[in-house]
């Protein structure tokens, strides 16, 4: 990790004017790097069975790898310990971030379209058509959201034979996959003051209540259940969710001790998450008790986390609602509500490999390129980011 960020991402440099980075960074690296790659390719197993090598207690393996996606390589989940110990949050939540590329946007002459989605891509004719049925003519467009959604949308009337091949061998490997764990979030607003939670923990932490692990709770007990649910009775459901909540570990966020001004006086607002699987949700949807499901998980969530970690919690809860899977799916259209692109368990249908990161927003179609958490995997903010840039140059590029 102090290799691979121990210089400023050159995709962000103008290499051609600063050659004091070239000479005096990035060339004294190089080296350094390409020795590093060849470490993270042998560590790009998946972290349960990495630690297998390391750990013999399973329960303490558990604690560990229950942080992470089923099956995320052990570079990628491992590296993540050190690397949100320095996260940045920006003054005024998170959201500013788009505030602030809005407002660079319409300062630089562009248009935000809100509340609009692309429904047909018609490539051969470099136009899209959003669900309102107005069209718009594109020279080049760039995909930063979910390319299965791209792939079922884009009609290939007009493609050459071997453009239309190579577009329908893409789409079949991108149908055959499907996206990352999702996540279950918790947001609560409490009437208790920041300095009561700032005597226990900081603003982001992780938290297991149990050192039993999850084991094979969510794993076998739960591919179990889904292989047979129409048979599994609603108690059965529920005394399993009982006991994936009491042993799973949280990821806790208390905005209001990185920003104060982000709450009233006296208040404090608190998000808890857990890993969760999409399919469970679709199949108790389906079932027809989705909100009474939804409703026992936010409970048990609450009475553990008030019996360990915050005893003060229970009793002084205002008000809260929580963001499952199928929300995810259905405010961004993620396929499966995932939240970092392409799940670990199957082969991957994108550029997995850091040093051909740069053909990562490659697509088989004419004049479109990929951006964001599908583009890429292992994916993440730092990632999207970075083919967002490649993207935008590949764009820059043709243009001159």
């Amino acid at each position: 990790m102090d290799v691979l960020y121990g210089i400023e991402n050159p995709v962000f440099k103008d290499l051609k004017r600063d050659r004091s980075f070239i000479f005096k960074k990035l060339l004294p690296w190089l080296p350094k790097f390409i020795f590093t790659v060849g470490k993270i390719n042998r560590m790009n197993m998946p972290v349960e069975d990495y630690l297998k090598t390391k750990i013999i207690n399973p329960s303490l393996r558990d604690m560990v790898s229950q942080h992470f996606f089923k099956n995320t390589p052990a570079f990628f989940a491992l590296s993540y310990f050190s690397l949100y110990l320095d996260y940045f949050y920006p003054k005024g939540g998170v959201g500013k971030l788009s505030e602030a590329l809005k407002n660079k946007i319409s300062e630089l002459g562009g248009e935000i379209k809100t509340e609009t989605r692309i429904i047909e891509v018609m490539a051969g004719t470099f136009h899209v058509i959003d669900q309102n049925n107005i069209s718009y003519k594109y020279d080049n467009l760039i995909w930063a959201a979910d390319l299965k959604t791209l792939y079922k949308t884009t009609e290939t009337e007009g493609f050459l034979p071997g453009i239309r091949s190579r577009f329908e061998e893409t789409k079949n490997k991108m149908l055959q996959n499907r996206g990352c764990d999702s996540v279950f979030s918790l947001f609560l607003e409490v009437d208790e003051p920041l300095d009561s939670f700032r005597k226990i923990a900081n603003g982001h932490f992780f938290y297991t209540p149990s050192r039993s692990g999850l084991g094979e709770t969510h794993r076998k007990e739960l591919d179990d259940l889904l292989s047979n649910f129409e048979k599994v009775r609603k108690e059965q459901l529920m005394t399993w969710l009982d006991k994936f909540t009491k042993l799973n570990t949280y990821e806790i966020s208390i905005p209001g001790l990185k920003d104060p001004e982000l709450v009233p006086p006296g208040k404090t607002g608190m998000i808890i998450s857990l890993l969760a699987e999409y399919d469970l949700f679709k199949e108790v949807q389906k079932a027809g008790w989705l909100d009474e499901f939804t409703s026992e998980m936010e409970n048990n969530i609450i009475d553990v986390i008030s019996v360990s970690v915050f005893p003060m919690l229970k009793d002084k809860i205002i008000t809260h609602f929580s963001f499952t899977p199928l929300s995810i799916e259905n405010r961004v259209g993620s396929s499966e509500g995932a939240i970092v692109g392409w799940s670990f368990q199957k082969s991957m249908p994108v550029i997995n490999k850091i040093q051909i990161s740069d053909r990562s927003v490659l697509t088989p179609i004419p004049s479109i390129y990929q951006a964001g958490q599908w583009a890429y995997s292992p994916a993440g903010v730092p990632m999207s980011i970075l083919t967002g840039k490649l993207a935008a140059d590949k764009v820059l590029k043709n243009k001159i």
